[in-house]
């Protein structure tokens, strides 16, 4: 029986990205029934895939680990012994169906060699010669060995693993899917894998993480106050910060799909650490109280206060995939009573106020399209975060980011993106620098050049506001739609 499998689990077996299977679904190369891929159209494609080579699934967790902020769970930690024995049965199960199946299809078979005999025409009869030939074919084909080869046993058996060690998790109705490894709650597997899930405390009291199991085996990882009524657990209402899944499950679930769908919110965050890479730039780490986290887009900004002192509105420069530790990055400018607060007056665990997000710089996550990134000064800030949104979804095909600094500035985190270009094969990064001859806008011609095919990709700018105009007006004489250019100022 033909076999299927999800999108994102074939992409861990023949250790690819995403990216590269949409690519070759794009072109016709693979073809897809409801979401899932045939084993044997995967294998077809990937003849020479070695399905022990973790090369690729390291060099992404490595990156992942390293370069996204997000909450490190040890690297021994498993799922415990009661869901790893539930997954065993499932599949124990599963194979139960299958044998049934095939002991179904053996019947089946023998019953027709026997109608065959049956009906088999006398000499002379009408259709004789077509009965024959039918007849010929019938029995010459239950001699051919259709066994699949021992590359698809090997990804057979390695699936069967994974599914032990990490269930799948379905989002209805947007169709987006991840993993959960360990022993992660479903909110934080999504929230690490890039989904933006709804929910408020994320510790069990407000509800607003609810979602009904469509199907699928779930658990209750911790208690949690808020009660759900004998109506809604009768229909599968869970918390997803509460449970975990046992095995692969379908949920249907609220997610923000846009900035319409992120509320306001006012938090009190502490500062952890001020960084100054250059004479230009503060890296401001934060962290928010654990029972009220950020929800954000990548690419957002928020309005900063503290000590009474005039609000500094700043883009977020780290990934939603982690809403308690946020970074931002801002421009030293003298005399900015805010920034000077931040150099002279600040000390761990000082409190600031954030309110917001706020901004329409956000990845649009439906776009099939590969990402072309223009940074200038600070403004690496918000493409760093969708850099790393880009990279917890795993759906740009092809990542190319250019960080342009004028006279004075530097590329303060260039080894950053020098280590994601190193570790991942759809990244590429190129540094660039103006001098008192150049401005930025006569970098442009280069960029175009370097890429391939323009209108392949969504352009994310960030820039001076001076300079965003003339972005604009340069990027539309080039050809690139409007629909795929995203600009913002340096904030």
């Amino acid at each position: 029986m033909p076999r299927l499998i999800t999108l994102s689990r074939a992409a861990r077996l023949v250790g690819v990205k995403r990216g590269a299977l949409q690519k070759k679904i794009r072109a016709g190369e693979l073809r897809t029934f409801e979401g899932e891929l045939l084993l044997s159209d995967l294998l077809h494609s990937y003849p020479q895939a070695q399905v022990e080579d973790t090369t690729m699934l390291e060099r992404v967790e490595q990156i992942m680990e390293q370069a996204v902020n997000k909450i490190v769970r040890p690297a021994d930690e498993a799922p415990d012994t009661h869901t790893q024995a539930a997954r065993i049965l499932a599949l124990g199960q599963e194979l139960a169906r299958a044998r049934h199946e095939a002991r179904r299809y053996a019947g089946l078979v023998e019953a027709l060699k026997d109608k065959f005999q049956e009906l088999a025409p006398q000499e002379g009869a009408l259709h004789e010669e077509a009965f024959s030939k039918l007849s010929d074919w019938f029995f010459q084909a239950l001699e051919t060995d259709y066994s699949v080869d021992e590359a698809s046993d090997d990804i057979v058996a390695k699936e069967a693993f994974l599914r032990v060690m990490a269930a799948q998790i379905r989002i209805l109705p947007s169709g987006h899917e991840f993993f959960i490894e360990g022993a992660d709650s479903i909110l934080e597997a999504g929230l690490r894998s890039g989904l933006a899930l709804s929910y408020g405390c994320s510790s069990g009291n407000c509800g607003q993480c609810k979602a009904k199991v469509v199907s699928g085996q779930v658990k209750k990882i911790c208690p949690h106050d808020y009660v759900l009524t004998e109506t809604e657990k009768g229909l599968g209402y869970i918390l997803t910060c509460s449970n975990t899944a046992v095995t692969d499950v379908v949920l249907e679930a609220d997610e923000a799909l846009g900035t319409r769908d992120i509320p306001h919110q006012e938090i009190d965050i502490r500062i952890k650490k001020v960084e100054r890479p250059d004479d230009r730039v503060l890296i401001l780490h934060a962290k928010t109280p654990r029972t009220n986290r950020l929800r954000f887009l990548a690419g957002q900004y928020l309005s900063l206060e503290a000590d009474g002192l005039p609000a500094l509105d700043c883009s977020i420069a780290s990934c939603p995939c982690d809403d308690m530790n946020l970074q931002f990055h801002l421009p030293v400018v003298s005399g900015n009573p805010f920034i000077e607060h931040l150099l002279n007056n600040t000390r761990q665990n000082n409190v600031i106020s954030i309110k917001g997000p706020r901004g329409e710089f956000i990845l649009n996550e439906e776009s099939p399209r590969s990402l072309l990134l223009i940074a200038c000064n600070a403004g690496f800030g918000p493409v760093k975060s969708l850099i790393e949104h880009a990279m917890a979804l795993d759906i740009a095909e092809q990542i190319h980011v250019y960080w342009i600094v004028t006279a004075g500035n530097s590329h303060y985190l260039g080894n950053l993106c020098r280590s994601w270009a190193d570790a991942l094969d759809n990244f590429h990064y190129t540094a660039l620098a103006t001098d008192a001859e150049t401005g930025v806008e006569a970098l442009l011609p280069s960029i175009v050049a370097d890429i391939d095919d323009l209108m392949n990709y969504d352009c994310y700018a960030c820039v001076p506001a001076p300079l965003v105009e003339t972005l604009k007006t340069s990027m539309d004489n080039y050809g690139l739609p409007e629909k795929q250019l995203h600009l913002e100022p340096v904030r």
